[in-house]
């Protein structure tokens, strides 16, 4: 999951226990409190929270950490990213929380074939030098290994 959507769950996360603990009008003592449609809904997002382990309650933590932090040009700015974001088909939103961005489905199927086809040590060398690179650039160093592999093979036929 790349950085974008897991901001994205998380802040909805969030919103939703914020408007939750923030509670709503008080209740006369003795009467039973009506429950709004919208404080069910946050009720719900309350619950979610009860089943996340401790590492993705730290997670949470800081994505709200980063939120803060952002200056309002930035937020909105990922506000826009995010609406572009619902606005695409359900396949390239797969693609981009897979990390594949706009690649063809050719060049993620080659790799895969690739790295499947390839020695234990072929595969820890190149996953180390994708953990070391930035998403740009794994993302090309994945598009030219993919390349190179499909011309390797298209060699041999």
């Amino acid at each position: 999951m790349n950085s974008h959507s897991r901001l994205l769950r998380v802040a909805g996360l969030c919103l939703g226990l914020i408007g939750g603990l923030a509670g709503g009008p008080g209740v006369a003592a003795g009467q039973p409190a009506a429950r709004p449609t919208a404080e069910l809904k946050e009720l719900a997002s309350v619950e979610q929270f009860l089943g996340l382990t401790d590492a993705e309650l730290d997670q949470m933590q800081q994505v709200l950490a980063r939120l803060r932090a952002m200056k309002p040009a930035e937020r909105a700015t990922l506000r826009t990213e995010i609406e572009k974001y619902r606005q695409l088909p359900d396949a390239q939103r797969q693609q981009l929380r897979q990390g594949w961005g706009w690649m063809p489905r050719e060049v993620q199927d080659a790799w895969r074939e690739m790295m499947q086809s390839a020695t234990p040590e072929r595969r820890t060398e190149v996953q180390t030098k994708l953990q070391a690179m930035t998403p740009d650039e794994r993302m090309t160093y994945r598009r030219e290994l993919s390349e190179e592999y499909l011309k390797q093979k298209a060699a041999k036929k």
